[in-house]
């Protein structure tokens, strides 16, 4: 269930969001697993212009801030797209009204698929399906990691750009250097969104959403280990990107992450005390 409201913390430095997160039970996770099945739901309003010495020398300071709030922030979505997957799986072609109908022809365009057929039919919704899914968390938090070099990128202060997506023509932020530009974003939460929907919706990524859709079928944990290995399109590395996504998720025991479940009650809205 979605927060119905939203409690504000003014915190000056990491070190604040993190005894605030001690404050209210969700401690470091090597030391309290369990707390994974009832993850607190946690955003900021922006990824700050200046990295302070604290984030960029206290590794364990940065790892254990981040982890906790991108893993959250993760099921968040997640939950989103759950919600607009269920209504889809309910959908009845014989019975839907012109507003469900409506629904679904805009999920269409957002996913990015041409209804070419008509009426509607269940292969259509099927191919709806395949990209309306979650996407494991230990894979997204490992590579908002690299993409953003734990928020220290100048994509992520300047432009909060967590996952370092292109865009075409002069729009967002010039790479140093060379002609192209990163996408730009209002907040890291539509950084997320902007990068989970790339994974649904690219070619680049069919083997990935139609390995996703086997696991369902199987009955498994979707896991980012597994869909790690379609990644090799994201980086000019290609395979040595993927190696490095599964080092750091088996480094890091964020295996665990892909069964992690949100806590009801509010969403926590860190704000700095220079952005209110």
């Amino acid at each position: 269930m979605a927060a119905d409201r939203e409690v504000v913390v003014d915190v000056d430095s990491a070190k604040g969001v993190a005894d605030h997160l001690k404050k209210i039970g969700f401690h470091e996770i090597d030391e309290h697993p369990e707390r994974l099945q009832s993850v607190p739901r946690l955003r900021i309003v922006r990824v700050p212009k200046t990295v302070k010495s604290a984030w960029r020398e206290n590794v364990s300071l940065r790892k254990s801030v981040f982890y906790r709030l991108a893993l959250s922030a993760v099921l968040q979505v997640n939950e989103d797209i759950l919600t607009q997957r269920v209504r889809l799986q309910s959908f009845s072609i014989n019975e839907a009204s012109d507003a469900e109908r409506a629904w679904v022809s805009a999920m269409m365009t957002r996913y990015g698929l041409v209804k070419l057929e008509t009426p509607l039919t269940a292969k259509f919704l099927a191919a709806l399906l395949l990209r309306v899914d979650v996407l494991p968390p230990s894979l997204v938090i490992v590579q908002g990691a690299i993409e953003s070099g734990w928020l220290q990128s100048r994509f992520a202060r300047k432009g909060q750009a967590i996952f370092g997506q292109w865009t075409s023509g002069s729009k967002g932020i010039k790479a140093l250097g060379s002609d192209v530009h990163l996408a730009a974003f209002a907040n890291p939460r539509d950084s997320l969104v902007a990068y989970m929907l790339n994974l649904n919706t690219h070619p680049a990524y069919a083997a990935l959403r139609n390995a996703r859709a086997e696991i369902r079928r199987a009955g498994r944990q979707i896991d980012g280990d597994t869909l790690a290995g379609f990644m090799g399109h994201y980086a000019e590395t290609g395979q040595e990107y993927v190696n490095l996504i599964r080092r750091m998720i088996r480094r890091d025991g964020l295996a665990r992450a892909d069964s992690a479940r949100l806590a009801s009650g509010p969403r926590i809205l860190f704000r700095r005390l220079d952005q209110r």
